[in-house]
């Protein structure tokens, strides 16, 4: 596995201007030849969740990894972390920044037969803009004219340094405007027409996703195989037990203790490498006692964040040093290293100075009388650690005299009640939670995490969290000129979060995957934890 690539090398906007080929950025496929042993077999792999097709639907965990079988973007990132074009040939831009134009691969069809031209990317596009998709509003485009069948201009309102980081982000897949139109907003959940490598067949929600071939797919010899099918099973350890028994040939998401049972056995391969992840637990910033910042604070001294590394996660993770985003992500500030330390004194004093004390003796911290009794919601293998961080956290906060509950939920139903406005939701006091910074840019954790505007169901900021000094700071980020003078202003945030914490600031994952080991042609995204299956073949 390659090393994750710089931060100047993750921002985009240097690739665009260079005017790359997307033939020169991504892995050669040879042409089919009958006598290649690659090609052929039926691909087996088992996720958390399959709830559905729509890849607007950010929400949807592993949304990234079901879409990406039959869905394209206009730009891609390869095994270095890096922006590069893909359903777009070339790209070429004004002197001043503002004019971008894009060339389009010729001769390229969607599944339904119609043509992927420029009309199509404009009204994809258009639409999640209009619509107000997750990540649209974050583009700044006042005009598109198409100037052919296959040539887009694109104009922006402002200089903005992460468009290409956006439009890689499988939210941004291209789907046939005439298929939307026949099928509409419920359709789009249970078919698809895209450009992507493999055609879906049938589809049985939290079931089973059957997929072919696409014998007309545009990049020549690719795929490799001929079939695959997408099992839901919800129990990670389920999926590592399956690996193990050949019934799949893929598991995407195992426990750590699963994945070091898996590399034991000669027959699987584990692959790992960098990735832009964050384990964190939200806390409900407009629900007392969470609406306290000392109480907060007092929480993130109690975490021994290296204890739970040791216990839960065997070197699959490391302590976050900086609060949000990490050394895979730009916009990571090393001046904003400065995690809270293990430090239960100061955690009891920070309590105290609150009003929570414990006055009865009964080892529980109280205030006005009222016990501090949370709930703290989780899942349970969704992502390597997750129920064992929240067992581990329950534990340490009730070293500080904080009763904690912890809540097991389904993948499915745990996301579909966080994302949805907060007096619509169960009530919960913490979340459980881990966020990759998809684009590979910290501008989408700003904006998508901690802005004022961020909270469900519009973005993710599950602490609903909120301070006007960020926002001024967010804004004051889109108007300087470079990604270096942004990232001097996101420092500046990164220390004002750290200040408010406004959740446990806890690690940075690893990206994992296990596979059976007559699968090849597998790699990581960091910024994505995305493994491109049209490169994948079996011996």
């Amino acid at each position: 596995m390659k090393q994750f690539a710089s931060k100047k090398q993750v921002f985009t906007i240097v690739m665009v201007v260079l005017m790359l080929i997307v033939s020169a950025c991504q892995p050669a496929a040879p042409a089919a030849d009958s006598g290649d042993d690659r090609y052929g077999g039926n691909l087996k792999v088992g996720v958390a969740s399959i709830v559905h097709l729509d890849p607007n639907d950010v929400n949807q965990y592993g949304l990234n990894e079901i879409v990406q079988l039959f869905y394209e973007t206009l730009f891609d990132r390869n095994e270095d972390g890096e922006v590069v074009p893909l359903l777009v040939k070339e790209v070429s831009q004004s002197d001043d920044g503002l004019v971008h134009t894009w060339k389009l691969h010729e001769g390229v069809k969607f599944h339904d037969g119609s043509d992927f031209n420029a009309e199509a990317v404009k009204w994809n596009i258009m639409r999640k803009i209009d619509e107000e998709k997750p990540m649209g509003s974050m583009l700044p485009i006042s005009n598109m004219k198409v100037v052919d069948d296959h040539t887009l201009e694109i104009t922006l309102s402002r200089l903005y340094t992460g468009m290409y980081n956006i439009l890689a982000v499988k939210t941004f897949s291209i789907y046939s405007p005439s298929f939307y139109e026949e099928v509409g907003s419920d359709g789009i959940k249970t078919q698809a027409s895209g450009t992507g490598p493999f055609k879906v067949d049938s589809y049985t929600p939290n079931e089973k996703l059957e997929l072919v071939k696409n014998d007309d797919y545009w990049q020549d010899g690719l795929p490799y195989l001929d079939s695959i099918t997408v099992m839901e099973v919800a129990d990670a350890n389920t999926r590592a037990t399956m690996l193990e028994a050949g019934e799949i040939h893929v598991a995407v998401g195992t426990s750590i203790q699963s994945l070091e049972q898996l590399k034991l056995d000669e027959n699987i391969k584990v692959l790992t490498g960098p990735s832009s992840r964050h384990y964190y637990v939200s806390m409900t910033n407009i629900y007392e006692p969470l609406d306290d910042k000392r109480v907060r604070q007092a929480f993130n001294y109690a975490i021994d964040k290296e204890g739970i590394l040791e216990a839960a996660f065997k070197g699959y993770a490391s302590v976050a040093d900086v609060t949000i985003v990490n050394e895979a992500v730009n916009g990571y500030s090393p001046a904003a290293t400065h995690p809270y330390p293990y430090d239960t004194d100061k955690a009891t004093a920070l309590l105290a100075e609150a009003g929570w004390t414990d006055s009865d003796g009964d080892g529980i911290v109280d205030k006005d009388g009222e016990p501090m009794e949370l709930i703290l919601r989780t899942r349970k293998g969704a992502v390597p650690g997750d129920y064992e961080t929240a067992e581990l956290v329950q534990g340490m906060l009730l070293n500080v005299g904080v009763k904690v509950n912890v809540d097991v939920a389904d993948t499915a139903s745990f996301l579909a009640e966080l994302n949805q406005p907060i007096e619509d939701a169960p009530h919960y006091d913490m979340v459980n939670l881990t966020w990759g910074t998809f684009t590979g840019d910290a501008e989408y954790v700003m904006k998508s995490y901690v802005a004022c505007g961020a909270w469900p169901p519009t973005y993710w900021d599950y602490s609903h969290y909120c301070n006007e000094e960020v926002d001024a700071l967010i804004q004051k980020g889109d108007e300087v000129p470079t990604v270096e003078e942004r990232n001097e202003i996101y420092a500046e945030i990164l220390d004002i979060i750290r200040e408010d914490a406004p959740t446990l600031f806890l690690f940075n994952g690893l990206s994992t995957i296990a596979t059976r080991s007559d699968v090849n042609g597998l790699y990581l995204d960091p910024a994505q934890t995305i493994w491109p299956v049209k490169y994948a073949w079996l011996d």
